[in-house]
């Protein structure tokens, strides 16, 4: 449920609603983020143009030993190539390729 409304609302440019339910899936550890949660969050944070908030965000969820899935960086290499950052984005992809590595596909 929270991540249909995270997606929606990330959807209609509100992400500072999505960080209130996802402030509110950790204080009450009921249901705790998945890689879909934080993926869609750093999307809502890239579309808004919070660009260190949304890294920010991907490095946390790395601290939790969440690995990061193709859509995380698909955002991330969008995102930074939108801001003109294509250095760092071109930089992303000897970590996606890592990564891919690590997980065995």
């Amino acid at each position: 449920m929270y991540g249909a409304i995270i997606d929606s609302v990330c959807k209609d440019k509100l992400v500072t609603d999505a960080l209130l339910l996802y402030s509110e899936m950790t204080v009450k550890k009921i249901i705790y983020p998945d890689i879909v949660t934080y993926s869609t969050i750093i999307y809502g944070l890239f579309i808004v143009g919070q660009m260190k908030e949304g890294v920010a965000l991907l490095n946390e969820m790395s601290l939790k030993n969440i690995s990061p899935n193709v859509l995380t960086f698909t955002t991330l290499v969008d995102g930074l190539c939108k801001e003109g950052e294509v250095k760092k984005a071109t930089s992303v992809l000897p970590v996606m390729n890592y990564d891919k590595t690590r997980c065995g596909t």
